[in-house]
């Protein structure tokens, strides 16, 4: 991704349609939108074989703001982190796919992943340092999404829906052990 960025960036600047200072700035835009756009339309692809696109659209709904705002352990490199996203997703859907696991069961695990959660708290990683003011918003993010997660899986227990509950714990439960694993990893370093 990086080389193509770099290229479509060179060529642009090439074109003189951007300054050659402006060339890093737009290199790293495509290669986010680039990483972006590959892993989603893998998702996509996931989810439609699997026949499984609302699962995998709240799946995403939960997961996407609890890691960005919650942090915790992230991967060295693209590659390594779209496989294991795909893997987990995968892996996330199949479980809810192929076994049913009764609500209070789903619902303690999820609520312990939760306090799990918010005993950690946000976790930095080294490579991008939080100031105190970035901190509270990502903590008041946290929570909000928490707070939703918990009304919806309230929502869940009226409807008897063992199926999307299983799917937040799931996700809870792997936000919360990336979390911690990365509090002790990054605490080290």
């Amino acid at each position: 991704m990086e080389h193509l960025a770099k290229r479509l960036a060179d060529y642009i600047c090439e074109k003189e349609i951007i300054t050659e200072e402006m060339t890093e700035i737009y290199q790293y835009g495509f290669q986010c939108f680039l990483e972006l756009s590959v892993s989603t339309v893998c998702s996509i692809i996931i989810a439609l074989f699997l026949g499984m696109l609302p699962e995998c659209l709240f799946f995403f709904l939960l997961f996407i703001p609890m890691r960005s705002y919650g942090g915790g352990l992230h991967m060295k490199t693209y590659f390594a982190c779209f496989i294991g996203s795909c893997l987990i997703l995968t892996a996330s859907l199949l479980a809810v796919k192929y076994f049913t696991v009764p609500i209070p069961i789903s619902f303690t695990l999820y609520l312990s992943a939760a306090i799990l959660i918010l005993f950690i708290g946000p976790v930095d990683h080294p490579n991008r340092e939080v100031d105190a003011r970035e901190n509270r918003t990502f903590i008041k993010r946290t929570y909000f999404t928490m707070f939703v997660s918990f009304l919806l899986a309230l929502f869940f227990i009226f409807m008897q829906n063992t199926r999307y509950m299983l799917l937040q714990t799931i996700v809870f439960v792997f936000i919360s052990a990336t979390s911690l694993i990365g509090r002790l990893i990054y605490r080290q370093t």
